[in-house]
């Protein structure tokens, strides 16, 4: 194993644990802990992830294997606990360690992975957050709360509060449709089985590219990376408890109403690549230590749609460029939202929403340009067989969604 490869692993491994190791102590506090995971998975995790990072100071990285960083870590496992549970319960300690290891990629897929599919949050709850602005402390409740719609139910509403705050100052006073989409992709790479990434793998999985395609765009890796400090230092939380006593959503697996955290969960490492003993280059990795908020809300009520990558390549004659990919995640949203009911979405409508300024003449036309190609790529690769771009004029052009 090469140095890089192992200071990953020893990182994201530390990072673990020291998340676990506050989970453990706060479940064991409660009798009934907060969040989905009982006492016992709690100290599993944390337990795997301290037996791993004991093999990790005891070995040697020239010499070191992901396979013997496992029976180091299965052996301190079997260790300290058979005096105190059965053999057979130790085979949850180990598969706990092997999945932590497992979620921990080679530098190669850091620099140059890529994902086979993607996931799309498509609740209305989470698409609102643009709209809503950032409180400005922790103390303070959120400065405004968004309180969607869901459902009706004999003659009642039932909405879905939401709203933000930041951990400190705030990084940008809103969210934007952006954030969105670099949360979406984040939430992708974890779904994927993958907790820790780079800005470059996140790239890839929101442009849509293929391993080892070049990054196109360094303005977007820019926007990229400034998208993950906000999402990283900003609160949400979800109160979904009207929803959750509705009739038709009891059945649904609730194992909380309130999804409360930070949009991405997550902290920074740095982590480097080596020629020989020579640094060679620098990178900025993350690893995520929950699941996303607004992702598990989207789990809990079954909106969340899995999309192959193909669909989030951008088509020939289409750039990397925020606007275009801004343009083509809402284009995604208002198509779930509203297949099989025959729904018309005019340009204005799609461009507000996406938050791209046509005031001038020529980016609304980029825009439209953009939209034709989209919606054409993905008639072609059968994506979407019943939308059909219908072009009535200039100031009427409407996507009609069958």
């Amino acid at each position: 194993m090469d140095k890089a490869e192992f200071e990953l692993i020893a990182k994201s491994v530390q990072a673990a644990s020291d998340d676990r190791k506050a989970a453990a102590v706060i479940a064991y506090a409660f009798d009934e802990p907060p969040g989905e995971k009982s006492k016992d998975r709690c100290w599993i995790d944390y337990a795997a992830a301290a037996a791993l990072l004991h093999a990790l100071k005891e070995a040697a990285p020239d010499k070191a294997t992901r396979e013997s960083l496992l029976q180091a870590a299965a052996k301190n496992i079997l260790a300290d606990f058979l005096p105190i549970i059965a053999p057979e319960e130790a085979e949850a300690f180990i598969k706990a360690a092997a999945e932590l290891l497992a979620s921990v990629p080679t530098p190669e897929t850091l620099t140059a992975g890529s994902i086979k599919k993607s996931v799309h949050m498509i609740p209305k709850a989470v698409n609102v957050l643009p709209k809503i602005p950032i409180a400005p402390t922790p103390k303070e409740e959120p400065a405004a709360t968004a309180a969607v719609t869901v459902a009706r139910s004999r003659g009642k509403e039932a909405a879905v509060y939401v709203g933000l705050r930041a951990e400190l100052a705030p990084i940008a006073p809103r969210l934007t449709v952006f954030d969105l989409s670099v949360m979406q992709a984040a939430a992708s790479i974890y779904a994927n089985g993958t907790k820790t990434f780079s800005s470059n793998q996140l790239y890839r999985a929101l442009t849509g590219a293929d391993a080892h395609t070049k990054i196109t765009s360094k303005a977007t890796l820019e926007a990229v990376k400034k998208s993950l400090d906000t999402l990283q230092a900003t609160i949400i939380t979800i109160d979904a408890e009207q929803q959750a006593a509705l009739r038709g959503y009891k059945g649904y697996a609730w194992n909380k109403s309130t999804f409360k955290g930070y949009m991405l969960p997550m902290t920074k490492l740095e982590t480097a690549y080596y020629s020989g003993n020579k640094l060679a280059a620098s990178c900025d990795c993350w690893r995520i230590l929950a699941t996303p908020p607004a992702l598990e809300y989207a789990t809990t009520i079954k909106q969340v749609a899995t999309i192959p990558q193909k669909v989030k390549r951008l088509p020939k004659g289409v750039s990397a460029t925020v606007n275009n990919i801004c343009i083509r995640d809402t284009l995604l949203y208002y198509i779930h939202l509203n297949r099989g009911k025959g729904a018309k979405l005019n340009y204005s409508t799609l461009f507000e929403a996406a938050g791209v300024d046509t005031s001038n003449r020529d980016t609304c036309y980029k825009m439209r340009k953009v939209t034709r190609a989209l919606l054409k790529y993905w008639q072609e690769i059968g994506f979407m067989t019943g939308e059909t771009d219908v072009i009535t004029g200039d100031k009427n052009d409407t996507i009609y969604i069958s």
